[in-house]
């Protein structure tokens, strides 16, 4: 009889852990997503955008929405296996009401509360080591250089996919549009051509474990962990560079995927040094040769991570 008392206690003790605490919602809608919802599932509003009182996702998965909500990359998340099941009906249409004047963390917690509320999430942190990668400049330093920060006139507005479409391309082949910090990615076959305008290396590096991990056909959403990379380099400032390399998710990737987007966003040895055809760097040479930087092998990386212990997969009802 202790011990069964002892487990009850245990267990209400763990609920408490992720009662809902802090800011929510004013108002907010959780479905499981019907057959009515059409493309574009694009995600839209909260702070920092043009409609930060509204946030709305037509259609987005648990993996995806766990990541949104505690701002990490969705291989910080671990937990069941139903997760990361892309083929699965398991996605949801959220309508939320954002109170004024919520900053980026407090939106956050809301959505973490969401989570715990209407989803009955039980979760917990904790720090795991991973191999990746220390990004360094090599022999002879950067070829680039430093730019000045262009002020933007509007920095909450969100981008202008329509304008970023039809604007004509600048000497280098990307969208000639007004300076801000922006990233232009390309994806022909299996190159990839992307362009990082007014960028700091802490933001480079942020997402480049995913292209690492893409360019060796590894993708999170079968469940490979991305490699970390830690910003080793010095470099303090913002920077405009290309960056140009082949990619096997990219070639897997292209008949899917448009060929110009705007974002406003153990380890396995490198691959051979170009594409099949012998044409094109991968991701390692391609830093190397074109940016003067190099990314050397580090054994352990420590990364915190996100355990769901539980999470239902039907929301409770609006």
């Amino acid at each position: 009889m202790r011990l069964a008392g002892f487990l009850i206690i245990a267990v209400f003790v763990s609920g408490l852990a992720n009662s809902a605490q802090g800011p929510t919602f004013d108002a907010a809608s959780v479905k499981l997503t019907g057959p009515d919802v059409q493309q574009p599932y694009t995600i839209t509003g909260g702070p920092g955008t043009n409609d930060p009182r509204m946030f709305r996702a037509p259609r987005i998965g648990m993996l995806s929405l766990l990541a949104r909500a505690f701002d990490v990359s969705m291989d910080e998340i671990a937990g069941p296996a139903w997760l990361r099941d892309v083929a699965s009906r398991n996605n949801y249409t959220i309508v939320a009401t954002v109170p004024p004047g919520t900053t980026k963390e407090q939106f956050h917690q809301m959505l973490q509360n969401l989570l715990v509320e209407r989803f009955h999430l039980v979760f917990h942190r904790e720090s795991r080591d991973f191999p990746g990668y220390q990004l360094v400049l090599d022999k002879g330093g950067p070829k680039f250089k430093e730019v000045t920060p262009t002020p933007d006139a509007n920095p909450g507005a969100a981008p202008d996919v329509r304008a970023m479409s039809s604007a004509p391309s600048g000497a280098d082949g990307f969208p000639n549009l007004p300076p801000r910090p922006r990233t232009f990615s390309q994806l022909r076959g299996g190159q990839t051509r992307t362009k990082y305008q007014e960028r700091t290396m802490a933001e480079f590096v942020s997402n480049l474990g995913f292209l690492i991990g893409s360019s060796q056909g590894k993708s999170v959403l079968d469940g490979f962990p991305q490699p970390r990379v830690v910003d080793k380099t010095g470099l303090t400032g913002k920077y405009t560079f290309i960056l140009e390399y082949y990619s096997a998710g990219t070639a897997n990737l292209a008949l899917a995927l448009p060929t110009r987007v705007d974002s406003d966003t153990g380890t396995a040895s490198p691959p051979a040094a170009s594409d099949p055809d012998g044409g094109m760097p991968n991701i390692f040479v391609a830093i190397q040769k074109q940016l003067g930087l190099r990314l050397d092998k580090a054994a352990a990386v420590p990364m915190d991570m996100i355990v769901v212990q539980s999470v239902d997969k039907v929301p409770t009802a609006n």
